[in-house]
């Protein structure tokens, strides 16, 4: 029986350095980090190592307790994180060493106290005072321990790993039974990306808005589920490289290419009623280029049908599977991110790519079903026969076939012959939304 891993959450006000805490803790750039206030709006998830114990790392919203506030983005943070405190197993509250207490930073400890876990309080900013005794004022606030460090330059984080780990019970370890499958959930902004995230894990786990770009890290979480045990990433909606315009579009650009080279499927998401567009065009590319496994899905169904007939729904996703025809291997679904059955019916299809994407097909198949068959029909390059003398399957993830041949022609013959012979390999087995790569040698 696998043990429960524990939750340790980062708290606190906006821009007092939590982000910068958890890529040091996470040991790697996760979360966008910036002088803005406000730029982690969803929480960030991470299974990390601390002193020898694997913890769930819980990166949150910046609280401002704004009890009365007409902020609706604000408060749905605020409601999120609250979440997340009351199943902490351990609450990483930090507050910024540069400034004086606030009536925020009281409210917030009368309401801590409401809570069970226990608290550290991470006093940041600290650079070259982390061995001094921490300002009295924080000690008012009733909480134990303190630990002083700057996130930033890392001081004091040794002192706040070994008391993470001593407040932590058990020493826990991670135990994957079958595959871990990452999917990273790629598409323009507003598409409804995040909307589908929430339909795949069941909960509303990051923040849905109508406001472009309201996603600005890759989140991360894990799904167990009969289908398989996935991982996976909501990233921030693809932006033009012309059209960033600030350092957070920036890295969130960045937190999106990172998360589809991680991945093992990207989940492309569509709108159909904005038709494709040299973005989405621009995503499916690199989709191909790093040889992902592929599901499109075309979202909003159901705003589609309520403004077009049957008919027009087919022929827009007919212009979409044209105008992505370059990305010829990909998987297509239809639906709704609110639809109740849209999460059985993405896993299902998921569950398949992943299953292709790791299969290997037997040596004896491959030589008596294909490389036999292009040999009987004649194939005829440059006006030469084409012969294949022994084939078969250097690698999986992705596949990759390779072929010893006799040919010898230009690089443009190269292309379209090894274009015929995947078409092959597709219609004599099953590889929809799986890329293969095919490798000659020439004999």
């Amino acid at each position: 029986m696998k043990e429960k891993v524990p939750m340790v959450a980062i708290i606190g006000k906006t821009n007092v350095g939590k982000s910068t805490l958890f890529n040091h803790l996470s040991r790697k750039r996760v979360a966008t980090v910036d002088s803005h206030p406000g730029v982690t709006r969803d929480f960030l998830e991470n299974i990390v190592d601390i002193e020898g114990k694997k913890i769930k790392l819980v990166d949150t919203g910046g609280l401002e307790i704004l009890v009365d506030s007409q902020n609706e983005m604000q408060k749905k943070i605020e409601e999120k994180t609250w979440e997340v405190m009351e199943k902490a197993d351990l609450l990483l509250w930090v507050l910024d060493g540069r400034e004086n207490l606030t009536s925020i930073d009281w409210e917030l400890a009368s309401r801590l106290r409401r809570i069970k876990s226990p608290v550290i309080i991470v006093i940041n900013k600290r650079e070259g005072m982390t061995s001094e005794a921490p300002p009295a004022e924080f000690f008012s606030l009733g909480f134990e321990p303190i630990i002083q460090i700057s996130a930033t330059h890392g001081d004091g984080l040794r002192q706040l790993r070994e008391t993470i780990a001593e407040l932590i019970v058990g020493n826990t370890e991670i135990c994957f039974d079958r595959h871990r499958i990452p999917v990273a959930i790629v598409g323009k902004p507003n598409v409804g990306k995040s909307a589908l995230y929430n339909s795949l894990l069941g909960k509303e786990r990051s923040i849905v808005s109508d406001i472009p770009g309201t996603t600005r890290d890759a989140l991360l979480s894990t799904l167990d589920t009969s289908f398989g045990y996935y991982e996976l990433m909501d990233t921030p909606g693809s932006i033009a490289r012309s059209k960033i315009k600030e350092r957070i579009d920036f890295y969130a650009a960045l937190r999106t290419e990172e998360s589809l080279q991680d991945a093992v499927i990207a989940l492309l998401v569509i709108d159909p009623i904005q038709g494709i567009t040299r973005q989405d065009k621009r995503i499916a590319q690199k989709i191909k280029e790093d040889k992902k496994g592929c599901l499109v899905f075309i979202n909003k169904s159901d705003l589609v049908l309520n403004h077009h007939s049957e008919w027009q729904v087919k022929k827009l996703v007919e212009e979409v599977r044209r105008e992505l025809s370059f990305l010829n291997y990909a998987s297509f679904l239809v639906g709704s991110a609110f639809s109740p059955s849209v999460s059985s019916d993405i896993l299902s299809v998921l569950a398949g790519i992943a299953t292709r994407y790791y299969q290997r097909i037997k040596t004896s198949f491959l030589n008596e079903k294909i490389r036999e068959k292009i040999n009987e029909e004649g194939w005829k390059v440059g006006g030469r026969t084409f012969r294949t003398y022994y084939m078969h399957q250097k690698d999986i993830a992705p596949p990759r076939f390779y072929l010893s041949v006799n040919f010898s022609g230009t690089k443009r013959e190269e292309e379209l012959l090894v274009n015929r012979i995947e078409k092959l390999i597709r219609k004599e087995g099953d590889w929809e939304g799986v890329p293969i790569s095919i490798e000659l040698s020439r004999e």
